[in-house]
């Protein structure tokens, strides 16, 4: 696993990676690490990683300004935010953040992180989606919305869209009700991508809308309620 650790506080690093380096041991893994002590530094390194811990607040560039650049060169890398201040927590909705830890780091909130992330990675959580030319896999974390088109629906990631040739209620079964929700009869869409929405409309973090009717609209706010209640316990809050 390639990890980026970006914090101006060096004693930090060394910390976080001895929590790491444990968590390595327990689960039979190997962690490789680059350190940045400025966002700007991460921002023009040529390497990729799976995983990057950001420190909310630095000096130089904030963490959450430094995710927004990263996000610019379409690089969907797993953030995890490190901060002083729990508040933060729907700032990074922005930038699609996958968690946050409260500093100082509690051991068991950063294994859960880990352990969320291992398991959001493995083979169950994607879907097999046929096209006309092969068949696509498709992490279901990486789905922003899904869009009926006639018969069919069109699923929208970063990526790009892909045509699913099975109706918006069929892969509605494929996915799971406590990260989906079918807000409109032409729309089901993904909590994690969500930044705002209002009495009609849902925002997404790649700029895009989709529509809430009004019979939907109270299910709706239960469900993203419960979804935000759930994303703040497991970010350490």
């Amino acid at each position: 696993m390639r990890i980026a650790i970006c914090d101006d506080q060096m004693i930090f690093h060394t910390e976080l990676k001895k929590h790491l380096e444990n968590y390595a041991k327990k689960r039979n893994l190997i962690m490789i690490y680059n350190d940045y002590t400025s966002g700007l530094d991460l921002i023009e390194s040529p390497n990729e990683y799976d995983l990057i811990f950001m420190d909310h607040q630095m000096a130089e560039i904030s963490g959450l300004e430094t995710v927004r650049r990263i996000r610019r060169k379409n690089i969907r890398t797993a953030i995890i935010f490190l901060t002083s201040y729990p508040d933060i927590v729907f700032d990074t909705f922005e930038v699609n953040a996958y968690r946050f830890l409260v500093k100082p780091i509690n051991v068991e909130k950063l294994e859960e992180a880990l352990d969320s992330y291992l398991a959001d990675n493995e083979e169950t959580n994607f879907i097999l989606v046929k096209t006309d030319e092969s068949n696509k896999k498709i992490n279901i974390n990486d789905i922003i919305y899904i869009e009926a088109a006639d018969k069919y629906c069109n699923i929208r990631t970063d990526e790009g869209t892909v045509l699913y040739k099975k109706t918006l209620s069929e892969i509605e079964k494929q996915l799971p009700a406590d990260k989906f929700f079918r807000c409109h009869r032409t729309y089901l869409v993904g909590f994690r991508h969500i930044v705002s929405h209002t009495s009609t409309d849902v925002l997404f973090d790649n700029k895009e809308k989709a529509l809430i009717s009004r019979v939907k609209l109270p299910h709706f706010k239960k469900a993203f309620t419960d979804y935000i209640k759930r994303y703040n316990y497991r970010r350490g809050c």
